[in-house]
C-alpha cells in the first residue's frame, strides 16, 4: 500500500516520520480486529465465505474487490463457531451494518455480562476448494489466480445474524457452503442429513474476513496444480509456491 503525505517544509524530517508512523498505525489498527485471537480485516461489504477477489490499494478505499465465484459442484463443510460480541466488534459491525442489512439489531451493552452473539465462519474441506480450483469447470477462476499475485481466497468471515437464524445454524448438525441461482452461494443447513434452513449471506451483515492464499506445484503431468492454500503470512510447504510464477520455473519442459 502506498502512501502519499503532504507535510509542510518547516516541520523536521524526525517529525515527518513520526506523522506517518502514526498514520500507518492508525490505518491498520481500524484494519484489523481479533476474532477468536485470530485478526481478520474489517470490511463494509457483504464478502461471500469461499470467493476469489483483490485487496484493494487506496488508502481511502480499503475494502476487497469480489473478482470471482468458483463453481463448487460439491458442498464444502464449513466450521460455525459463536462467539460474544465486544465493543471493538461491535463498532466494526455498526459500520458495516451503515452499507448492509439494516434489519440486522444487535443491542450491544458493554457492562452487561451476557453480551450478543456472532458467528465465524471457516472452510474446514481444503480439500473440496482444491479439487475444484483445479477443475475443469473454474479453468477462468485458475488463470486468474495464476497470473493475479495478489488474489486470494476468502477462507474466514465473521457474520451477524437475525436472532432465528443465530438459533437454526448453532443448532445445526452440519453447515455446508453450497452453489445457489446462477452465481451466487448459500449456506445450507443439515440435520439428520436433510436442509432444514438455506441462510443467504446477505441474510446478515458481514464485518470482518480472512483470506488465504495459494500454493502452487507442478504434477506428475508437470502441469501447474494448486495443492494447497495458507492463510496470512504462513508458509507454502515445501516444494510449493506462493506464486505460479515461481513454481514454473521448476517444470523441465523437455519433459513434456
Amino acid at each position: 500500500m502506498v502512501i502519499y503525505l503532504y507535510l509542510p517544509k518547516h516541520i523536521c524530517l524526525m517529525t515527518r516520520y513520526i506523522y506517518l508512523f502514526l498514520i500507518v498505525a492508525f490505518i491498520t489498527s481500524c484494519k484489523t480486529i481479533s476474532i477468536a485471537q485470530d485478526y481478520q480485516k474489517t470490511t463494509t461489504q457483504n464478502i461471500q465465505l469461499g470467493t476469489v477477489g483483490e485487496q484493494k490499494n487506496f488508502v481511502l478505499e480499503q475494502d476487497y474487490n469480489h473478482t470471482a465465484l468458483p463453481k463448487y459442484q460439491t458442498p464444502i463443510k464449513v466450521n460455525v463457531s459463536v462467539l460474544d460480541f465486544n465493543k471493538t466488534i461491535h463498532k466494526a459491525f455498526a459500520n458495516a451494518k451503515e452499507n448492509q442489512n439494516q434489519a440486522i439489531t444487535v443491542n450491544y451493552v458493554d457492562s452487561l455480562k451476557r453480551k450478543p452473539k456472532y458467528l465465524k465462519l471457516e472452510i474446514a474441506d481444503r480439500v473440496a476448494v482444491l479439487n475444484a480450483l483445479n477443475s475443469k469447470e473454474n479453468k477462468d477462476v485458475f488463470s486468474f489466480l495464476e497470473t493475479k499475485t495478489e488474489a486470494h481466497l476468502i477462507s474466514s468471515i465473521a457474520l451477524a445474524l437475525n436472532p432465528n437464524d443465530l438459533i437454526a445454524i448453532t443448532a445445526a448438525d452440519e453447515v455446508f457452503l453450497e452453489v445457489t441461482g446462477i452465481k451466487n452461494y448459500a449456506l445450507k443447513l443439515y440435520k439428520n442429513k436433510l436442509v432444514q434452513q438455506t441462510i443467504m449471506f446477505n441474510d446478515g451483515v458481514v464485518f470482518a474476513y480472512k483470506t488465504s492464499s495459494c500454493c502452487w506445484k507442478q504434477n506428475d503431468k508437470y502441469q501447474l496444480e494448486i495443492v494447497d492454500l495458507v492463510q496470512g503470512r504462513d508458509k507454502c510447504p515445501s516444494d510449493t509456491y506462493r506464486f505460479a510464477k515461481r513454481a514454473k520455473k521448476k517444470i523441465d519442459y523437455y519433459k513434456l
